[in-house]
């Protein structure tokens, strides 16, 4: 009877509470005292879908006010320990972590943390062990955390505190496990977020270099700042084997710490290269653009219907070179609509005031205000600091100008962001202590039986047992590698040799070659089928290049793996692909009421915030300073008030007004008028010039320079409003943009396969960080760069597979002093597959070729791969036709010659590149013959060591046919401006050609 009434009294006051919490979302009841804001504290508890009521709470602009006004109301250590720890455990809900990528808790911290009364006063109770309860402080410890972990600038910086209790080891050595967990989470979070030269307190280690160096990598802005171009002094960085000479439990720090610093300096190289080479300033051909002579316009946030992130637009005030003879409107607008890659939108630049770099910006292509006269940019500047600068650059006496460059930034910035928001290094034991193997693979993916029956019968047909289309026969090396593959955390494949097939194609009928090399991605498919039937861990497939992700897309569906249950990340595919695609997918995704809310709410706030942009950027236009306004400014300046009295004009005793020649009246400002105008102090030499005679002695050059620093200092003032704005809206704008793509979220959430090049990884980070794949599969591992796979790598990871060849191209770099070849021990271009076979950990290799004839097969087996076996497949082939040997070397005495309109970017010291139009002719002429003999143009490939030789084979077989580049070599063509992107890919009888990197026999990476 007692335990009905208990019952009875739970369930009223839960319904009371149920019926305050919705009061109080509606606006009909405010929080006025300690009492209500307890109670509400406890109404929130006590809802039991906690997602619900998160959504609730941040979508409810009263309830939200509530809750912060709950927080501050009472910070006795009654309310620490009693209401606020509650409330603080409520939250610890890992599903609350999954609502908008997480971006619904940064938005309940913000208003737990800012302003800050509730955690100093929690932080000061802790530190004097008034926390005494074990709820108590595992709420402390979880907030300290989140707070740690999270990347925002709306949250108090809390390492500090972090260190002290780290040190003071009050969390780690606590009686709760609970607590002694987030103890060891805090310490870990903490060294991999500190610097390890910090940590280590190297003198020579990072920062102070200049205004963009520091020792947390995470500091740095991805883009350089004017100071750190001009920069002489080298960039921190460290040799990789100082990297595995650093403590364990500091290495995973530093390592992601180098790995950031080694891959920005490639991109900063080659940003340096290109803004010389545009600017004339180093020989080299390019296709930038320079536009002088802008100014001011306003500011483009898109369509009311359509907003965007805030862009600046800068009027032309000297037309555009391209546009200058098309004076007819109809004419401009054409020449723009149909030239998409005349400043193509989100191609790259920077702008330059004078001499001075101001900042990087992208182009956001607007046709109609390009064409329009005279032409107006629009531009999104690259730093918010950056844009303050800008605005401040329009206000000076230098020309600003708008210089277009070539560096691929999208193939960077996304790579440099992930590696910055990474605060732990999954699967470090195995990839960066290198510890032996540890039996625990099994246990978490539990494929044990299939493994036992692949043992069993690997050297049967193991069609039925796999569940394939097709027979499926494995040789002893690919048994072991798929073994590997299915009990190993990291697994290492490798599989020579992996293009040699293209030197064979271009003299053979490729109709006859189309099998598997040494099998490996045929290997790859298989392990994806397996781990897809017999785990539940969702698969995320990583290549380098779009083509090769889509090939091997098609492999998993060749090989049984439904397309259902696959997902591509990124607009390209071919015709099989393409309804994987994203944006194929059908979805019974719904947004919830609450986040209509949310969304209505972000879209009016942009509103005003977007209306309020658009009139401050109007006052700053048509803003100007007076001498009386400098003046005010001296006189409340901290450091230049000297410069106040030596221009104040001494005050008449007498109610006289003063006059100087021809009787004009002295003004509060004729001192500054004749001292910005290189004059004495006029009648007020005797008395003032000689009280301040450092002032008035000054050189004209150095007042003026005087003058337009307060001129800017009170400029600053207004873009500081306008900059503050346009943050606001930025915010509105980024959450609005994160809650649209939750549709994109639950595809991906619910798929097995997820498909995506490492760049593409990297822009879809938070959304596959909630997927939380278990499984990464990495194809052609030797030539992605270690940061690239990094940044896949999330939080759940449990086993990486990495399927390539060290052998043959590394992945390619562009800044020749980090690479292995330059012998400096960066080793920049080394990738994660070689630096793990090169440090000994056990791998795999497939030693049965079934690709190539004996007879190219002996190069490679004589040169580097000894163990590399035939198939029996590939003896007693058909010769080709019309030639005797399927091998033969030319020698010929025609000498190459310089290609000095280009050069070779990757070869250090190289002042152009080669050519040779005997080898082109004689090239030329084998493609004939070979058509002559009934092969067609789409079964021939040409390779080249040279840029400058693709080039003029690309001119002179295009004459005939229509040349197919691969993806890098396209891109490098166009960027030195020997090919436009639009000539790039249409062919009428394809040939394909190719660039072949550091070695002739494996050179390309064509399929």
């Amino acid at each position: 009877m007692a335990s009905a009434l208990s019952s009875d009294a739970a369930s009223s006051r839960s319904a009371r509470l149920s019926k305050l919490y919705t009061l109080v979302l509606r606006g009909k009841r405010e929080i006025q005292g300690v009492a209500d804001a307890k109670l509400f504290l406890e109404a929130v508890c006590d809802q039991s879908d906690r997602s619900a009521c998160i959504e609730k709470l941040i979508a409810s602009p009263q309830a939200f006010g509530a809750l912060a006004k709950s927080l501050r109301f009472d910070v006795s250590l009654d309310f620490l320990i009693g209401s606020s720890a509650t409330f603080l455990l409520y939250l610890t809900d890992p599903a609350l972590k999954q609502l908008c990528s997480g971006q619904f808790l940064l938005r309940i911290l913000e208003c737990i943390a800012e302003p800050p009364t509730f955690w100093n006063a929690l932080f000061k109770a802790h530190k004097e062990k008034k926390l005494t309860t074990d709820r108590a402080l595992q709420s402390f410890a979880w907030l300290l955390l989140e707070l740690l972990s999270a990347h925002s600038d709306g949250l108090p910086d809390v390492r500090e505190v972090a260190q002290h209790v780290t040190d003071d080891r009050s969390l780690i050595d606590s009686s709760s496990l609970e607590v002694r967990t987030l103890g060891q989470k805090i310490k870990h979070v903490l060294l991999t977020t500190l610097t390890t030269a910090a940590q280590e307190c190297v003198a020579a280690g990072p920062g102070g270099r200049h205004d963009n160096d520091f020792q947390d990598f995470r500091q740095i802005a991805i883009y350089p700042t004017p100071d750190e171009f001009s920069s002489n002094e080298r960039p921190y960085y460290r040799r990789a084997d100082a990297i595995d000479q650093i403590e364990h439990e500091k290495r995973g720090s530093a390592h992601l710490d180098n790995q950031f610093r080694l891959l920005r300096e490639d991109l900063l190289g080659e940003l340096r290269n290109d803004l010389q080479i545009a600017r004339g300033q180093k020989k080299g051909r390019t296709r930038s653009l320079t536009i002088r002579n802008l100014s001011l316009q306003g500011v483009d946030c898109g369509s009311e219907e359509k907003r965007k992130t805030c862009c600046l637009t800068l009027l032309c005030r000297d037309d555009i070179p391209q546009l200058a003879k098309k004076k007819d409107a109809g004419a401009r607008k054409k020449f723009v609509t149909e030239s998409r890659n005349f400043l193509k939108h989100q191609s790259f630049g920077c702008l330059v005031s004078g001499t001075e770099l101001v900042a990087f910006a992208t182009v956001n292509r607007d046709e109609g205000l390009l064409a329009s006269m005279p032409p107006v940019l629009v531009l999104q500047i690259a730093g918010e600091n950056a844009f303050k600068k800008v605005l401040l650059a329009t206000k000076s006496t230098y020309e600003l100008q708008f210089v277009q460059v070539d560096t691929p930034v999208f193939a960077y910035e996304p790579i440099l962001r992930c590696l910055q928001t990474k605060t732990d290094l999954p699967l470090a034991e195995e990839l960066l202590y290198l510890e032996p193997e540890r039996d625990r693979l099994e246990s978490i993916l539990k494929p044990k039986l299939i493994i036992e029956r692949i043992r069993t019968h690997g050297n049967q047909n193991l069609h039925t047992l796999l569940r394939t289309p097709k027979s499926i026969n494995l040789d002893d090396s690919q048994t072991e590698s798929l073994l590997q593959g299915l009990t190993r955390a990291v697994s290492l494949i490798q599989g020579p040799p992996g293009e040699c097939q293209i030197y064979e194609m271009s003299v053979t009928n490729i109709q006859r070659l189309i099998i598997v090399g040494t099998g490996k991605s045929f290997i790859g498919a298989l392990l994806a089928k397996i781990l897809t039937d017999h785990t539940p861990e969702k698969i995320l497939v990583i290549c380098y290049t779009n083509h090769a992700l889509d090939q091997f897309l098609e492999d998993l569906m060749d090989i049984g793996i439904s397309g259902d249950s696959m997902v591509r990340l990124g607009a390209k595919s071919t015709p099989r692909t393409k309804p994987l695609n994203i944006s194929e997918q059908k979805s019974n995704y719904r947004r919830s009421p609450a986040s209509w809310e949310i969304i209505n709410q972000l879209k009016s706030e942009a509103e005003s915030y977007q209306g309020l942009l658009v009139r401050k950027i109007a006052a700053y236009r048509t803003l100007s300073i007076r001498y009386n306004e400098i003046l005010e400014h001296l006189e409340f300046s901290e450091d230049e008030t000297d410069f106040y009295s030596a221009f104040s004009v001494p005050i008449q005793d007498d109610g006289m007004t003063r006059v100087g020649r021809q009787g004009k009246a002295i003004t509060p400002t004729y001192l500054l008028d004749r001292w910005v105008m290189g004059q004495n102090a006029g009648i007020y030499e005797n008395s003032v010039a000689r009280e301040y005679p450092d002032i008035w002695r000054m050189n004209l050059a150095s007042r003026h320079s005087c003058i337009t620093r307060w001129y800017l200092e009170l400029f600053g003032e207004t873009v500081s409003e306008v900059h503050h704005v346009m943050q606001q809206y930025n915010r509105c704008q980024e959450r609005l943009g994160e809650l649209y793509g939750e549709k994109n979220a639950d595809i991906i959430k619910n798929k097995r396969v997820i498909g995506c090049t490492t760049t593409g990884a990297a822009k879809y980070a938070a959304d596959l960080q909630n997927a939380s794949p278990g499984v990464i599969l990495v194809e052609e591992a030797g030539e992605i760069l270690e940061s690239h796979i990094l940044t896949a790598m999330t939080q759940n990871t449990k086993q990486l597979i990495l399927i390539g060849d060290h052998k043959q191209l590394r992945p390619k770099v562009n800044n020749y002093a980090l690479t292995v070849e330059k012998g400096d021990g960066y080793n920049l271009n080394q990738s994660l597959f070689e630096r793990l076979v090169l440090a000994g950990v056990p791998h795999t290799t497939l030693s049965l070729q079934h690709r190539m004839s004996p007879e190219i097969s002996s190069l490679v087996r004589h040169l580097t791969y000894p163990e590399l076996h035939d198939a029996p497949k590939t003896q007693n082939r058909p010769a080709p036709r019309g030639f005797q040997d399927r091998v033969m070397f030319i020698t010929h005495d025609n000498p190459e010659l310089e290609a000095a309109r280009l050069i070779e970017r990757r070869d250090e010291g190289s002042t152009s590149s080669k050519e040779n139009l005997f080898e082109v002719e004689m090239v030329l002429k084998c493609v004939r013959y070979l058509g002559q003999q009934g092969y067609g143009t789409d079964e021939l490939v040409v390779l080249t060591p040279y840029l400058g030789q693709l080039q003029l084979l690309r001119t002179r077989l295009s004459e005939e046919n229509d040349p197919v580049l691969n993806d890098l070599d396209s891109y490098d063509l166009v960027r030195a401006g020997l090919v436009s992107p639009a000539n790039a890919g249409i062919s009428k009888r394809p040939i394909r050609i190719s660039t072949i990197g550091d070695s002739f026999l494996f050179g390309s990476s064509y399929p």
